[in-house]
């Protein structure tokens, strides 16, 4: 059987809180919970879990999951896309069936097995919608890796295009189940009550931390460049 590997496209989950809005130290539970999560997932499904993450995310990342020779690949790249296109070629490159999943994506054993199971029986690739329209997991071969170059965030047609791209190409698609992604508060509400206990309470935590407000720049000059939110459905950027 051809190894499993299961690359989590995310920022460090202080970060990555940030960039969805929770900006208290629950929030950052929350998401080392889900990094935690996919582990586990990962160990039970028989994948080797790869963090594709900036540079800068690396050292935390190793602290955070504390895995003997974990594997951390570089996210490269100009735009969201590029990044994650990268990021697949780098994952194809270790051989074997790989999936993407962001960072913001609630763990599931049974999504994780599910989509492994269709890329074994034979499926070209493997997409888990998320419910704005986008992709929480992904799997594409090697030829096509060069649509996930033209993924947009904030695009509601993430998934109807890249489904309708690929049967173009006489792809055969297996879709799996839809799969819960946290773009904020808002998201992150509306899954709770769905999610198992130990995420559950970590989510419980997440909202009821009140939001620290932004510190205010001293001049304009000092305003940061805005980063646009992550997500698989599109994964996390950089």
């Amino acid at each position: 059987m051809a190894e499993r590997f299961l690359v989590l496209f995310a920022r460090e989950p202080r970060s990555e809180a940030r960039e969805k809005g929770f900006t208290g130290p629950a929030g950052e539970e929350l998401f080392a919970t889900f990094a935690a999560g996919w582990l586990e997932a990962a160990r039970e499904g028989r994948a080797r879990l790869v963090i594709s993450a900036p540079r800068a995310d690396h050292a935390e990342w190793r602290r955070r999951l504390a895995v003997p020779h974990l594997l951390v690949l570089e996210q490269r790249g100009r735009t969201f896309g590029e990044r994650l296109e990268n990021a697949a070629r780098q994952a194809a490159a270790l051989g074997g069936h790989f999936l993407l999943v962001g960072g913001d994506v609630a763990p599931s054993r049974e999504r994780l097995r599910e989509a492994f199971s269709a890329l074994e029986d034979g499926a070209d690739s493997v997409l888990a919608p998320a419910r704005d329209g986008g992709v929480s997991l992904i799997a594409l071969p090697g030829g096509d890796l060069d649509l996930l170059g033209e993924i947009a965030p904030r695009r509601t047609d993430v998934f109807t295009r890249l489904r309708s791209r690929l049967a173009a190409r006489g792809r055969r698609v297996e879709v799996v189940s839809p799969a819960a992604d946290v773009d904020g508060r808002r998201q992150l509400r509306s899954i709770v009550r769905s999610l198992p206990a130990r995420l559950r309470d970590a989510a419980r935590r997440a909202l009821s931390e009140i939001p620290r407000p932004a510190p205010e720049p001293r001049s304009l000059c000092l305003l940061p460049e805005r980063t646009r939110p992550s997500g698989l459905r599109a994964p996390p950027a950089a």
